[in-house]
């Protein structure tokens, strides 16, 4: 029983326990036997207890194993030994979580018992801290030993790649001397040994200077100095370089070659034509490299992602010898040769696709590659590029045709005087192309400005080729063959009609083709092109060549306006080849181009009147002669309202109609300025005092009115021609002028005749 003293000894204890750093530090009592009898509430929070497990509970059951067996000692030594504990750390279990505690145990007497008073502090918050402390310093000073050894790297990488640029550039030196005095050998040397020996040199060389230029790519990556350069250019032109490069090679191991285009991809893009080029290159020199048999096939096309943005997908497929699963992952590493031992007899330096992977990722691109080993690999290089002319780049099939065509047909010319061709075409700047492009041949050409004028011609004269435009007012090409197709009665029933179109995607030929039209030859036409066609066609025996004059020398003296006119957004170098690079056809086209500024008000009340049919027809035609002349930015401007009236979008043609003919104002004055400084026209021959003047009389307009009407227009010409070589009145010679000008300029028989019978009386 507990006496009255002891009673008063542990009430004394209590309120010392519960109210001692209430709410800082924990303290209970514990018996002998390990039991709390005695938690003041800071403690209850610490321990996860209360009051309901006093006097039942013992503490070693919330301890670690480590914490009971370091409790255990200190309770002891605090009863037996009446020893004070100071700060000793014991790990407790609380919800599943270790907390650090902080005990201080002191020995008791409480009622003739022994007891011990435990004050505790929950240190857990502070042992993180001190640790996390710890580890901070420590990933502090690991981040001072990582900034010495990444400087130490790239004091080490710039060395590097300053050695291999230089070393690179000291090797290209002799090597383009020993490439040059080999060049030279192989031109003068006419011992068939040593032409042996130099042609290997040059392939050894070439060999190495590919290495070298692998190298400095590489040390430019590395250095951070590539830079990717953006321009407008056309991804048709690009793949057609990629051909000419690629095919020698695949031709020399038999192996066949494939290149295909999306029809609707734009023509101008925006983006670093050269890199693309490296990139695609790499991938095709590989994939002829790998393959023993079989073939390469490269297919572009694209992906609109919004506005002026478009992804470019190029892919390059061969039949070669595939990669290894295992390989996989050592594709892109520098210096990397996969299966070394099969492989060991390819040159190259295992730069190459890190190269690609290294110039994709500059360009936002990436790559996917599939592969089966000993069936062949797939590379798929997608790069995100801009739109500058939506207009479509044309089907590949038949830019290589021209192309090859045209190397054919640059080292003779052929003459056809007796050949009777026809070309139909409302574009009177069409008609003086296509007849410029022919001059040389001197063949005997007629011209029509309608489908209906067609008709009357066929009717009446044999032709030996028919050239049908295919957009017209009224009555378009197609229509225009159908109706001979339907006639019976006509000199032209086998005659070849071939369609003239800017409409040159996939697909375009075999529906020509499909309406009636044996062929078609597409705008800007091509010189070469055209005589290589018309060759095609004609009879043999009409046809006579003689060796073509060498021009490499001839320059058009307008070339010197180049820079001047480019202010204009007018490009001389690109339109010239539509003249064959002829100065005085050129500006013919620039004349006509000057006259065709009437048109905008016919186009404005075509707007009005929401008439989006003829409004395309005419904005077509402008389109043409732009892209004929080398205004760039017109032709492309003028193509967006194609595309657009042609769609019946009226709001965009409306909205965007200033912007066309503000391009078109800018170029009118430069081809102005241009043919105010170059026209070489002659001097009038007026009638001077006591001169005797040319005297025509009503009956001579009406002859050549009828010789018209006739359809007689080259005799009309010369009659014309022939009388304002004469001295005239100055009201006749502007009559006789406006009516030449008509036939030559214009193809408009039916104004010349009003203008000869008006004058006449008639």
């Amino acid at each position: 029983m507990i006496n009255q003293s002891d009673m008063q000894d542990l009430y004394i204890y209590k309120e010392i326990v519960n109210n001692a750093l209430e709410g800082i530090m924990g303290i209970m009592v514990l018996s002998m036997n390990g039991k709390i009898t005695m938690l003041n509430p800071a403690a209850e929070r610490m321990l996860g207890l209360s009051d309901e497990d006093v006097g039942d509970t013992f503490i070693n059951v919330f301890l670690t194993k480590e914490g009971t067996d370091d409790f255990n000692e200190a309770i002891l030594a605090s009863i037996y030994e009446k020893k004070k504990v100071s700060n000793m750390s014991v790990d407790y279990m609380l919800e599943g979580k270790i907390r650090n505690l902080l005990l201080t145990t002191s020995y008791i007497m409480s009622g003739g018992e022994r007891s011990v008073v435990v004050v505790m502090d929950d240190v857990t918050e502070l042992n993180e801290l001190r640790d996390a402390r710890t580890a901070l310093e420590k990933i502090r000073e690991l981040n001072r030993e990582f900034e010495k050894a990444k400087d130490e790297a790239e004091r080490a990488n710039e060395a590097k790649s300053l050695f291999l640029s230089n070393m690179s550039h000291e090797i290209r030196t002799p090597i383009n001397a020993v490439l040059g005095m080999n060049e030279m050998i192989l031109r003068e040397c006419s011992d068939e040994q040593i032409l042996s020996y130099a042609d290997n040199i040059r392939s050894s060389g070439k060999t190495l200077l590919f290495l070298i230029n692998d190298i400095l790519d590489m040390s430019k990556i590395e250095s951070g100095k590539m830079e990717i350069i953006p321009v407008e250019y056309e991804p048709a032109g690009l793949l057609m370089d990629l051909w000419n490069v690629i095919f020698l090679r695949a031709q020399e191991k038999d192996l066949s070659v494939r290149f295909s285009l999306d029809e609707t991809l734009p023509r101008i893009l925006f983006g670093d034509d050269v890199r693309i080029k490296q990139i695609v290159t790499n991938l095709l020199t590989n994939a002829v490299k790998y393959t023993p048999q079989g073939g390469v096939e490269l297919h572009a096309a694209y992906e609109r992602r919004g506005g002026e943005n478009i992804a470019l997908t190029i892919s390059v497929k061969d039949t070669g010898m595939g990669i290894k699963k295992e390989d996989m992952g050592k594709l892109f590493e520098s210096f990397q040769r996969l299966d070394e031992e099969k492989n060991r007899n390819i040159e190259g330096t295992g730069l190459g696709m890190n190269i690609t992977m290294s110039l994709l990722k500059l360009m936002d691109g990436e790559m996917k590659v599939e592969s089966e080993y000993g069936k062949g690999s797939n590379f798929t290089v997608t790069i995100p590029q801009r739109i500058v002319c939506d207009e479509p780049a044309g089907d590949f099939e038949s830019m290589k045709t021209r192309q090859e065509q045209s190397k054919k047909a640059r080292g003779q010319i052929f003459e056809a005087p007796e050949a009777r061709v026809l070309v139909v075409d409302d574009n009177a700047m069409n008609l003086t192309v296509f007849t410029s492009l022919l001059k040389r041949t001197r063949m005997q050409i007629t011209t029509a400005s309608s489908g209906k004028e067609c008709l009357a011609l066929v009717k009446k004269e044999p032709y030996h080729i028919i050239f049908m435009d295919h957009m017209m007012p009224e009555m378009d090409g197609i229509e225009t063959l159908h109706e001979i197709q339907k006639m019976t009665d006509h000199p032209n029933q086998e005659t070849p009609v071939i369609v003239l179109t800017a409409n040159a995607v996939a697909g375009a030929r075999e529906a020509y083709l499909k309406e009636g039209f044996v062929d078609f030859l597409t705008k800007p036409i091509d010189g070469d092109v055209l005589e290589q066609t018309v060759q095609n066609y004609l009879p043999k025996g009409l046809v006579t060549y003689r060796e073509a004059a060498d021009k490499t020398a001839e320059k058009p003296g307008i070339m010197a306006e180049e820079a001047q006119l480019s202010r204009y957004g007018i490009t001389l170098k690109n339109g010239l080849p539509h003249a064959q690079n002829d100065e005085e056809t050129y500006l013919g086209l620039v004349r006509l181009f000057l006259k065709e500024k009437e048109k905008q008000e016919i186009m404005r009340g075509f707007i009005h009147a929401g008439n989006m049919k003829d409004y395309a027809i005419l904005v077509h035609g402008l389109k043409g002669n732009a892209r004929t002349l080398g205004a760039d930015a017109l032709a492309d401007t003028a193509f967006a309202h194609e595309k657009e009236s042609k769609a019946s979008n009226a709001d965009y043609v409306k909205a965007h109609f200033d912007e066309l003919l503000a391009l078109w104002n800018q170029a009118q004055e430069g081809f102005s300025a241009l043919w105010e400084k170059y026209d070489q026209d002659v001097e009038d021959v007026v009638c001077g005092e006591g001169q005797e003047c040319l005297q025509l009389a009503q009956e001579d307009l009406e002859e050549v009115a009828a010789l018209l009407d006739d359809f007689e227009t080259k005799e009309a010409v010369g009659r014309l021609k022939e009388w304002l070589a004469s001295p005239l009145e100055p009201q006749m010679r502007e009559l006789l002028k406006s009516a030449l000008e008509a036939l030559e300029d214009e193809f408009d028989e039916e104004k010349a005749i009003a203008l000869l019978r008006k004058e006449g009386g008639n």
